[in-house]
């Protein structure tokens, strides 16, 4: 089946308000699977995401988000499977429906004949508050943005305006998120191999595909390596793979300028300043596995040898695909944060170029019919790139 075939159909199926739901004509059904994120959840040293929420002014707010704590996450289910492992796929920043993603998530658990688990980072998807992605509200505030904050009139739009406000107003945002989606992650992991899922038998191993920051996440997640659950596990990164600092979000569906000058001038710079001063804050991040693990994949030079050793012991285990052309995070970046060097490309990364304009954002675009065909093989060789590595 065609990529543009396959997307139109999964998102004629794709129906989060059933329990269940058949892609007629194909082996796979999606499962909706309810899941509550709990404030008090704690790392595996005891730090509590609320007590962390608590130490950064403004951010407490966040609790009252229900949708971010209480929310069902699809998981596609291949007919008949009796799969050992199972396959979660992360997405990138800023996304609010999965669209996107339905026809990648179908086509692997066809071909792998795995269930494929997407999975939405904390405030991201359904997770989020729907007035996030209503134009008519949102447009008058990025208008306002763009007169009083310096908001690029490009760049700053209604799709990315609320999280470049949250992420201005508070950068210690960016990492609560992902530390809230870790612990999330965590939890479900242990939740499949210990055999307490509905739908997995006990044993079952974890696989990750990662898309853009969600390969972030991911990385933070091999090198913390919580309960030991990332030790077998195979990670396959597209468009992702790089150091935060090499990271570019600026874009009309990611983030504006002034919020990426923001979070990278933090975490760049203020977060050690932070670190150096007692609290809650300065515990967690030189006394937890995650806390440590994150402040490697900040820059080159912080804490180079913890990340280094575990992609140089599971080299093996990670796969990297990126894109020539990509502008968010640049192939040679990728291929330096592997492997220590950008000069050539280490041997578990490919970089693809297309004869159609892709973006990072928008890998395989459909709206330009005459490029359809090309999107379509564009697609498969990706893809069957990826599902052979994580079968």
């Amino acid at each position: 089946m065609l990529f543009s075939e396959r997307q139109k159909l999964v998102q004629n199926y794709f129906d989060p308000a059933k329990t269940i739901t058949p892609v007629e004509g194909t082996p796979v059904r999606v499962h909706f699977i309810p899941f509550e994120s709990n404030e008090g959840t704690q790392t595996a040293e005891g730090f509590s995401l609320s007590s962390l929420r608590t130490a950064i002014p403004g951010a407490a707010i966040d609790e009252r988000i229900t949708q971010n704590n209480h929310f069902v996450y699809p998981v596609f289910m291949p007919l008949n499977a009796n799969p050992d492992r199972v396959i979660i796929m992360l997405h990138g920043l800023n996304e609010r429906r999965w669209d996107k993603y339905l026809a990648w998530a179908h086509y692997l658990a066809e071909e792998t004949g795995k269930p494929v688990i997407l999975f939405p980072t904390s405030f991201h998807i359904n997770r989020s508050l729907p007035e996030w992605l209503n134009p008519r509200l949102m447009n008058s505030r990025a208008e306002f943005r763009r007169k009083n904050n310096g908001g690029d009139p490009h760049f700053s739009t209604y799709i990315n305006l609320a999280l470049s406000e949250r992420l201005t107003d508070s950068p210690e945002r960016f990492f609560l998120a992902g530390l809230q989606t870790a612990c999330d992650l965590r939890f479900l992991l242990n939740q499949i191999r210990d055999g307490e899922h509905p739908l997995f038998r006990k044993g079952t191993e974890s696989d990750f595909f990662a898309y853009s920051i969600g390969g972030l996440l991911a990385q933070v997640m091999f090198i913390s390596n919580p309960d030991d659950l990332m030790s077998h596990s195979r990670l396959f990164l597209f468009c992702a793979g790089s150091l935060f600092s090499q990271m570019n979000g600026i874009s009309r569906v990611i983030i504006d300028p002034a919020a990426n000058e923001r979070i990278q001038y933090y975490y760049k710079n203020e977060l050690e300043e932070t670190i150096k001063k007692s609290g809650v804050f300065a515990e967690f991040f030189t006394r937890s596995q995650v806390g440590m693990a994150f402040r490697s994949m900040i820059a080159p030079d912080r804490f180079r040898k913890i990340r280094e050793k575990v992609f140089k012991r599971q080299y093996s285990q990670i796969y990297a695909v990126s894109l020539k052309n990509d502008k968010v995070i640049p192939p040679g970046d990728i291929s330096s944060t592997l492997m220590g060097s950008s000069s050539r490309l280490p041997g578990n990364m490919d970089v693809y170029d297309f004869d159609f304009p892709y973006t990072h954002e928008m890998p395989f675009p459909l709206k330009v019919s005459a490029a359809v065909g090309h999107v379509d093989e564009a697609f498969e060789k990706i893809f069957r790139k990826a599902s052979v590595f994580l079968s």
